[in-house]
């Protein structure tokens, strides 16, 4: 049986200014028209998005963390099969590696 525990929000790892990756994801295109956002929305571009991105931060994940709505969970350090490399992961840094501009160029209503 695996003993999970929170390794904190997407406030705290991903956005300091968002509370969710949707919202990241809405600051992110916030340049774009008007026409062109709500295009974005309608076509369902911005759920397409969002599934990329939340996959990308999960293979950017060691395993025993993942990302659950906006709670990174993993491995509770009691856990048979936690590792000090899930202790010492750097979050932050994986997800800022991540290429949200590529992933929302990819599912761009105007490509």
């Amino acid at each position: 049986m695996n003993v999970t525990t929170s390794y904190g929000t997407w406030a705290n790892h991903g956005d300091r200014r968002n509370a969710s990756v949707e919202a990241t994801i809405l600051d992110a295109i916030n340049g774009g028209d008007s026409d062109w956002q709500e295009r974005m929305e309608t076509s369902g571009a911005l759920d397409r998005i969002a599934d990329d991105y939340r996959d990308a931060i999960d293979d950017a994940l060691p395993e025993g963390i993942s990302i659950s709505g906006n709670e990174f969970i993993g491995l509770h350090h009691t856990d048979p099969d936690y590792t000090d490399a899930i202790g010492d992961f750097d979050i932050r840094a994986a997800i800022e590696d991540i290429d949200l501009y590529a992933i929302i160029q990819k599912h761009d209503v105007d490509n």
